[in-house]
């Protein structure tokens, strides 16, 4: 597979960046008429890009620039989709997160723990809907979706679970230009950078009130295999210079307090409408839709009933 060309962030606009695995299993589940729809949003908290903490120098592959707005994007044409290309499986093994695993090992690639990746970067997650699709002659067509920060959203712990079928050394031979973690062209897996996120086991906390901070969306679909992949991040802001680092507009949130305010992105993605994806975005959307409801009414509910009381009080 040869490596994407990645152009630098957007500065007038968002940057959304897909890749190319997501593509690939779109294309399968086309040709295969399976299904393919998008599950999942997670917003992250990237730190500020600076010298040594999250940065990387990219000049042994030719990039003397420093500006993360074209470095970051360079670290995922060079390395995660050079992981991506590559059978890090034990025995050869299809890794079906393998995108994920790579992004992650990307972050660490940066200057970023893995203690702080799996610790302080997942700050939400909430299900996607696909609440409009434009079909179009040429092509399936495209998907707009909506992914949600609710005004009143619940604390999360994210959990993480083990992917053992992980080699711990992958020997590569391919002689384009590209990024390794040595110069023998060798991908090293320890025991933490085989995790990923464990979304049926994430904690939510419904009473603490804290506050978390988010500035990129992580965004994963779900196709035949039934297992949530990683389809692309994106950037809501680009990179600003602070002169002696750079940092990207970061938003807060609230948990667990009704007076803040949500927030609502949607993005027109390329997607499946094949009757089996339909089936299971139809599902996920009358569950939200159901589960949303019944909460509403319960907190109506237990608002009538303090008020009634109250009169009963006065």
């Amino acid at each position: 597979m040869n490596l994407p060309e990645l152009g630098q962030l957007r500065n007038d606009q968002s940057t959304y960046i897909t890749f190319q695995k997501a593509l690939l299993d779109l294309d399968i589940a086309l040709h295969s008429d399976t299904e393919y729809y998008f599950s999942k949003v997670v917003a992250l908290n990237l730190p500020v890009w600076v010298n040594p903490n999250f940065f990387i120098d990219l000049s042994s592959i030719g990039i003397v620039s420093t500006n993360p707005n074209i470095v970051v994007p360079k670290v995922f044409q060079y390395y995660l989709e050079n992981i991506c290309r590559n059978n890090i499986g034990i025995n050869d093994e299809q890794i079906d997160e393998i995108v994920e695993i790579a992004f992650w090992k990307s972050l660490n690639k940066m200057g970023l723990s893995m203690e702080q990746i799996q610790e302080n970067i997942v700050t939400f997650q909430n299900k996607m809907t696909l609440s409009n699709f434009i079909k179009t002659e040429n092509n399936n067509g495209w998907g707009e979706l909506i992914a949600q920060i609710p005004n009143k959203c619940k604390k999360l712990t994210p959990v993480w679970k083990n992917i053992s079928n992980i080699a711990n050394t992958v020997q590569t031979s391919d002689t384009d230009t590209a990024l390794y973690d040595n110069i023998d062209k060798e991908f090293i897996f320890s025991s933490e950078h085989k995790k990923v996120l464990d979304f049926e086991n994430f904690i939510f906390e419904d009473e603490e009130v804290s506050t978390f901070d988010f500035n990129c969306l992580l965004l994963f679909y779900k196709d035949s295999t039934g297992k949530d992949k990683l389809h692309g991040i994106n950037f809501i802001f680009p990179f600003e210079d602070n002169l002696t680092s750079w940092s990207l507009e970061t938003f807060t949130q609230k948990t667990n307090v009704v007076q803040t305010m949500g927030y609502q992105f949607i993005f027109n993605l390329k997607t499946c409408n094949n009757e089996a994806s339909m089936v299971q975005v139809y599902e996920l959307n009358e569950q939200s839709f159901y589960n949303e409801f019944g909460e509403t009414l319960g907190k109506l509910n237990s608002f009538l009933e303090e008020k009634m009381r109250e009169n009963q009080l006065m």
